[in-house]
Parts: C-alpha cells; sequence; structure tokens
C-alpha cells in the first residue's frame, strides 16, 4: 500500500512518504511514488482541505482518503500499520480502524484551561492557572486526572510511539515509560491547548495480529458502486456508501406451500387428480 501523511511529522514508519499540507507538496509526493492506488492520510481539517484539492487536481482514479481524528502518535501507530507488506489500498480504512481500536494514548499536559474534549472539571480547570500543574489525559477513556507520577501507558505492545513540546512538562517523561520509546516524533504538533506536553501511544498486542485481524475479515467486505474497490462502508476513493457483498452463493428455492402451486410429483397423493395419479394408488370404480 502506498501511503502519503499529509502533516505528519519526523518519526513516522520510513515507508510512509510524508508531504506538507500544501497543495505543491502532495501532488510532488503522489509524483514521486510508483503507480498504482495512493493512500492519502490525514489527521485535521487543513491536511483534509488539501488531500480534496489534490484529488480534484490529479484525479480520483488513484487516490483514496483516509481521514481519522487521533493523537499524533496513535496516528503514527497506524500509519506503521496502514504499510505492512502485501495490503491493498482498498483495506486502508480496515486496517485503520482495527489498529486504532487497539491502541492505548496517555499525555500529560501543563494546563487543561482550554481543553474541550475530554472536558476537564471546574476544579481542574482552576488549577491549571496555578505554576507547576501537570495532568494526565485519556482520550480514549475520555478522562482528565491530576498527574501523580504515574502516565499508565500498557508494557504489552511491540510498537510504542512518543511525542512532546519543546519544553518538557515534567524532568522525566521518558522515564515514565514501561521501556524505552520505539519512534519519537520530532517537531509534532499534538493539537493539545498546553504550552507544555508530552503523550505516548503504544497498541495492544504485535502490530502484525491487529492487521491480520482487519485482512482477514476482508470475506465480509463490500464492493464499491462506481469503482467496483473492497470498502467496509464508505469507499475511501469515491466517497460513496457501498454496496452489500456478495457471498457467491445461490439462494435455495423454497417450495410454495399451498398444494395448488405444488408440482404434481411433490404433491401428496389425497391432493392429486385422480387422472395424474398412479394406478395402484386410484380407487375402484365399480
Amino acid at each position: 500500500m502506498l501511503v502519503v501523511a499529509i502533516g505528519a511529522p519526523d518519526g513516522v514508519h520510513a515507508a510512509v512518504r510524508r508531504a506538507d499540507a500544501t497543495l505543491d507538496a502532495v501532488v510532488a509526493a503522489v509524483a514521486g511514488l510508483p503507480d498504482g492506488d495512493v493512500v492519502l492520510a490525514t489527521r485535521d481539517d487543513a491536511g483534509r482541505k488539501v488531500a480534496r484539492s489534490a484529488r480534484l487536481v490529479l484525479g480520483p482514479e488513484r487516490l483514496g482518503l483516509l481521514h481519522v481524528d487521533t493523537p499524533v502518535t496513535a496516528w503514527a501507530v497506524m500509519l506503521a500499520g496502514l504499510v505492512t507488506g502485501g495490503l491493498t489500498a482498498s483495506s486502508a480504512r480496515a486496517v485503520a480502524d482495527v489498529v486504532l481500536a487497539r491502541v492505548t494514548t496517555r499525555a500529560i499536559v501543563s494546563s487543561v484551561a482550554s481543553l474541550e474534549s475530554p472536558a476537564p472539571t471546574f476544579r481542574q480547570h482552576a488549577g491549571s492557572l496555578l505554576p507547576r500543574t501537570a495532568f494526565v489525559v485519556d482520550p480514549g477513556r475520555g478522562t482528565v486526572g491530576r498527574f501523580r507520577e504515574s502516565l499508565g501507558v500498557p508494557s504489552g505492545g511491540d510498537l510504542l510511539v512518543v511525542a512532546r513540546s519543546p519544553r518538557p512538562v515534567v524532568p522525566d517523561a521518558m522515564d515514565l515509560l514501561p521501556r524505552p520509546a520505539d519512534a519519537e516524533l520530532v517537531n509534532a504538533s499534538a493539537g493539545w491547548p498546553a504550552a507544555r506536553w508530552f503523550e505516548a501511544s503504544t497498541i495492544d498486542g504485535p502490530l502484525s495480529w491487529a492487521v491480520a485481524s482487519a485482512a482477514s475479515a476482508s470475506h465480509r467486505w463490500s464492493a464499491c458502486e462506481v469503482c467496483g474497490r473492497a470498502a467496509t462502508e464508505t469507499c475511501i476513493f469515491c466517497d460513496i456508501a457501498a454496496r452489500p457483498a456478495r457471498t457467491g452463493r445461490t439462494p435455495r428455492a423454497e417450495l410454495p406451500d399451498h398444494p395448488e402451486h405444488q408440482h404434481p410429483e411433490h404433491q401428496h397423493p389425497e391432493h392429486q387428480h385422480p387422472e395424474h395419479q398412479h394406478p395402484e394408488h386410484q380407487g375402484v370404480i365399480s
């Protein structure tokens, strides 16, 4: 699968082609790829607008738009899953959904005064005005809590991605991780409304298991009415709902229930006309 991540920072998987959120940058990135379908991956409105403009310029035939609203470190884990060998571009949505469902994200932020989702309490909002405060945000569970020397990132995943602001929110943020990070995003725009923040995401179990789980359900995918590509719900190339998948089996015909609609050989003898009955079943005429 060929993937162009619009607005992605340094540090994402090496197989992902990165492009700035400008039309010229995206067109140049697509032009530098081999022939074949290309997935334009975005996570913010600016990137999505540029991706749509690129499809108007280059044509929608080979450009699929995959937009997800997720933290930047979780996005990096998802991008790594998309470039797994052997995947087709039409599987991008299914793979993204399965991978993100198994990703855990935590963030330490210096202030939640302007945080809208998840929403902090009034006391937490007021506490953000005090110096040297820090809060732990769990986007998945939708919770906000005071930072008490624990980040809570699980250690069972095989891919751990981190990102942080230029100014540290806590001096030993890296020591809060269960193990050294596999990738660190450089100059990432996390979108947290705080001057200082630290974010980490990891996947539950091997990334390859999540990708294989998504691919194994391909027999249940639908097909796009326009381009015929496989799709889970909406085609990323045509932006229309996919038609129901075909099972390839012919429905078994059911016989009518009413005797007068049945074929003579399937009728009960008492319902058959005498002239059509076998002699041994006909009555004797005296």
